[in-house]
């Protein structure tokens, strides 16, 4: 179903595109405006959206409590009504209503590309002001559903059981849930450019300078949450590995949290709008894309690090030329691949109601018959992203698994 609505999309984007494209305007801000409108319409449809649902598409402006933010939105997809500013075409909505926020850009430079994620990132900070509000002042318990999975996914360990508790994790391990919970429950952030790069390599290069850049301007970076979840341009995409939906780690415990693909950036949208609808109203969207995978490519490896009192973000990019970027569009799911033992293991929690502790009888079972250890069965196991760890045991991240 993805795959066909996805089709729909990218003709319906070409399409129009292509008319504007036949006609010569020289007043930027009205050609901007005819690009902004394209995409609201193409997200406006019965093929994009469940309008059952009460979802609309809208441009206008963000209120948070009483204060209506100054930035303006190119187009967001929102839920219920909002509040019509006067008789323009602009609305007003709280940001609990707002799912997803497109910033539109014709043909994205570099420049543009720096604008656009200061002005969605200047968003994302008053939806964490709100949220820290709500905590406080509200008594909100937030859903750490998503967050948690994803937490125990990227450092194998068992996640909070509620919010509160992430006063219970070590530092790092804190701002990473804290960062986790922020991205499943705050409107998704998408650069929607249609022109610009003419590489993939372009695009994540240019990514990892403005990342450097601002590291050497204003000494603080660029956090996670400042990070849009897709930009856009040409064919060429950029990903944030946030479980809304795609989920990237590396070897042990890399969380790649930037990715890139080079294919049908209108499925990409349609991937995060789904699933960004199917979190906030808790439904399943219609996906059937059965095995099939998007070919992604890492980019940006994220780590919470500890420095003289301090803690923040460290980032690794991972830099390739264009020849080594091309691949097919045919990625298909696999499951993990685990030997003998691991398999032992899983019969044996099975048969111990779903947890696996380690005791003397099944070291010397693993020892014997595997010539392995309990550790090194558990560490296994836990890079398949199925399982995890703690206080002695090993257990499925999920229920069924």
């Amino acid at each position: 179903m993805i795959e066909k609505a996805s089709e729909l999309l990218e003709k319906f984007i070409k399409a129009e595109s292509e008319k504007l494209q036949g006609i010569k305007m020289p007043h930027m801000p009205t050609l901007g405006s005819a690009y902004e409108e394209v995409t609201k319409q193409g997200i406006d449809n019965e093929f994009t959206i469940p309008k059952f649902l009460k979802l609309r598409v809208v441009s206008g402006f963000i209120s948070t409590g009483d204060e209506m933010l100054p930035q303006q939105v190119d187009c967001m997809l929102v839920y219920g009504d909002g509040n019509r500013y006067g008789l323009t075409e602009q609305y007003v909505y709280s940001i609990d209503k707002v799912l997803c926020i497109f910033e539109v850009k014709k043909n994205l430079r570099k420049a543009d590309f720096i604008d656009a994620i200061q002005h969605l990132g200047s968003i994302r900070t008053k939806f964490a002001e709100h949220f820290e509000h709500r905590l406080i002042h509200e008594s909100y318990k937030p859903d750490i559903r998503i967050a948690a999975k994803e937490f125990s996914k990227i450092t194998g360990k068992t996640a909070p059981k509620k919010y509160s508790d992430i006063h219970d994790l070590s530092k790092s391990d804190a701002i990473l849930f804290y960062v986790l919970v922020q991205e499943s429950l705050a409107p998704i952030t998408i650069i929607h450019g249609y022109e610009g790069y003419k590489t993939e390599q372009g695009l994540r290069t240019t990514f990892v300078d403005i990342i450097e850049e601002r590291i050497q301007e204003e000494g603080d970076g660029l956090g996670i949450p400042s990070i849009p979840a897709l930009v856009t341009s040409n064919q060429f995409c950029l990903i944030k590995s946030n479980s809304v939906p795609f989920s990237v780690i590396k070897d042990k415990n890399e969380w790649v949290a930037i990715c890139s693909t080079r294919y049908n950036p209108a499925k990409m949208i349609l991937e995060i709008i789904w699933s960004k609808i199917s979190i906030y109203f808790n439904v399943d969207m219609p996906w059937n894309d059965k095995l099939y995978m998007d070919n992604i490519q890492p980019l940006l490896i994220a780590e919470v690090v500890e420095h003289e009192g301090r803690v923040g973000w460290k980032y690794e990019s991972l830099e390739l030329k264009e020849k080594h970027l091309k691949r097919k569009d045919d990625n298909s799911w696999r499951p993990a691949a685990i030997g003998k033992a691991e398999v032992a293991a899983i019969r044996l929690m099975m048969l111990n109601g779903g947890y696996l502790t380690s005791d003397d009888q099944v070291e010397e079972f693993l020892r014997n018959h595997h010539g392995t250890t309990f550790n090194e069965v558990i560490e296994s196991l836990i890079l398949t992203r199925l399982f995890i760890s703690g206080e002695g045991y090993l257990k499925p991240i999920n229920i069924n698994t």
